[in-house]
């Protein structure tokens, strides 16, 4: 089975970068003035528009404050795009170095992650350890989300493997059962011991290890 994975597939939010915790959103509360159950429930209902590009910042952040009875001056809304991008600035050390050993084996690695274009743009700018993956694939760039099998046939075609040689993990069940339905080898992430358990059986050139001294993130 190892003999088979030429290359790993990680989703971003939640498993390359965990979730941010509740308390984490009070600053997206305080610039828009609007409470926090309302409020996150109206960033998750508008988020795979956002993530698709169908609605830029500006028009996300309109979108949730004219739901909550709400206006956001220009200054608030850019206020509220940097302050959502540093939620999701925080990479998990042992991911990174798990991707990082992955690749110095032989292993291709590539993101295949929903992420708005704002998002996107910072980390191609400001994250240097985006360079330990072969490929990014960004729905805010290509306009298709997760399911959707346009997405993931992009991610395999800049691999240039087929899907029976890909290993994709993501922590949505939809997004894991499109990939599998693609003959993408496929985990979903609930935690990172959990996973070590479910990478162990792919015998890869790099087991994941609770180590975070191979690589540091770097913003």
């Amino acid at each position: 089975m190892a003999k088979n994975i030429r290359a790993v597939i990680f989703d971003y939010g939640n498993v390359l970068c965990p979730m941010p915790p509740p308390s984490a959103f009070e600053d997206l509360v305080g610039i828009s003035g609007i409470p926090s159950a309302p409020l996150l429930e109206s960033l998750w209902r508008f988020r795979l528009d956002y993530d698709r590009g169908t609605l830029d910042g500006p028009a996300y952040w309109r979108q949730i404050a004219m739901e909550n009875g709400k206006s956001l001056s220009n200054l608030q809304i850019s206020q509220l795009i940097e302050a959502d991008i540093a939620l999701w600035v925080h990479p998990s050390p042992v991911m990174l170095a798990w991707a990082h050993q992955l690749r110095l084996g032989g292993v291709q690695t590539s993101i295949l992650s929903n992420m708005p274009r704002d998002f996107s743009a910072y980390l191609r700018t400001h994250a240097r350890w985006l360079n330990d993956f072969d490929v990014k694939v960004f729905s805010g760039e290509l306009g298709v989300v997760k399911p959707d099998t346009k997405i993931y046939q992009a991610c395999l075609q800049g691999l240039a493997v087929p899907p029976e040689s890909a290993l994709f993990i993501d922590d949505m069940e939809a997004n894991v059962a499109a990939a599998r339905a693609l003959g993408i080898k496929s985990i979903k992430f609930e935690s990172i011991a959990r996973l070590q358990q479910e990478v162990a059986r792919f015998k890869l050139a790099y087991p994941l290890v609770e180590k975070t001294d191979l690589i540091a993130p770097e913003e």
